[in-house]
């Protein structure tokens, strides 16, 4: 088969879908060490090559003319070698998608090509196809529609988001026109259904500025953790996650968060030793000798205060979560202990 006269989008676009699909793929970032791992793919470090063949890295990348990684194929099973030593793991993460493009894109195959070299093809043929498995790389590891869909415009939003490097989330923006073109209607539709999660969570992340707490809700107005409404949109560098109960989607634990009783039934109070076992705002009143609950709100395992009102939950005035900044003056300690164990000096 003759290397194509120009890169082949639309046929990218078909084997990005078929790559989600096949790799079973739901979320960001994608990492494709395990997508080699589970393909049972070969895959070996330019380090471990030189100290094999006992010659240096540079050697390796003047023999196979790549800086950063090469696919060999034997005629049944592919090897990708990469250069471990780039310091930059959102680039060797490109690389490596990179380099399963080829494969999805059967470069190998369809070009009777053991390995692709720019001294076995003219420099034209090389870029084509090397456009081809760029593209590809770009538009499984920061898909275009997702940026769209989320509104991305700044390339640190999509290094933090896809865990690529910066040069790769600008040249991906650069692309979005390029890549809008080949974007067919099912196309959409698949990847929007695909990463509909992914998309939910991080259009209603919120982190509170009082506590550091990153959480996903969709009208929250107080925090769940301190009950302060310092809540901006995203999650921020420094979030924390605190501990709590789990809870089936009505608030109710699934083990007794006071004495660990594990059968618990539909009733809302533990059968020994009485605590109420349902995470709700805690704001109620007393009428005709019954709790009528003002707010009633279903929280989280984890939720110190009430996202609707601020009031305080029925966890923790039952004493069953600790107040956050207890919690993270605890963590903080524990850090300065395994910072001073390890000769670190503490911040």
């Amino acid at each position: 088969m003759k290397v194509p006269i120009r890169a082949r989008y639309d046929k990218v676009m078909i084997n990005v879908n078929k790559f989600f699909i096949n790799e079973k793929i739901f979320d960001f970032p994608v990492d494709p060490f395990s997508v080699i791992k589970n393909n049972k793919w070969g895959l070996i470090t330019y380090s471990e090559l030189a100290e094999i063949h006992q010659i240096d890295i540079s050697d390796i990348i003047r023999a196979y003319q790549s800086e950063d990684g090469y696919t060999i194929y034997d005629g049944t099973n592919y090897t990708i070698a990469y250069n471990d030593t780039i310091s930059s793991s959102g680039r060797i993460r490109f690389t490596l998608m990179h380099e399963i493009g080829h494969i999805y894109m059967n470069h190998l195959v369809d070009f009777e090509a053991t390995i692709l070299k720019r001294s076995t093809l003219t420099e034209s043929k090389y870029r084509i196809l090397e456009n081809e498995v760029n593209s590809f790389a770009r538009n499984v590891l920061a898909p275009a529609i997702i940026v769209r869909n989320l509104q991305l415009n700044k390339h640190n939003d999509l290094v933090r988001y896809f865990r690529i490097s910066s040069s790769a989330a600008s040249f991906r923006l650069r692309a979005l026109k390029l890549d809008f073109q080949y974007l067919f209607t099912p196309f959409i539709k698949l990847q929007l259904n695909q990463f509909k999660d992914f998309i939910y969570n991080k259009t209603n992340s919120k982190q509170c500025l009082n506590c550091n707490h990153s959480f996903v809700h969709e009208i929250a107005n107080f925090c769940p953790i301190c009950g302060q409404d310092q809540l901006i949109k995203g999650e921020g560098d420094n979030k924390m996650i605190y501990s709590g109960c789990e809870v089936d989607e009505y608030g109710r634990a699934k083990i007794c968060p006071r004495c660990e009783n594990e059968q618990l039934e539909n009733g809302d109070y533990c059968k020994i030793c009485g605590v109420y076992t349902i995470n709700k705002c805690g704001s109620y009143e007393w009428y005709n000798n019954e709790i009528s609950w003002e707010c009633g709100t279903i929280l989280d395992g984890n939720a110190r205060f009430c996202t609707t009102c601020g009031h305080k939950s029925t966890f923790f005035e039952s004493g069953l979560l600790d107040s956050w900044d207890v919690e993270k003056g605890e963590r903080e300690e524990e850090e300065n202990h395994r910072l001073m164990a390890n000769d670190g000096v503490p911040f």
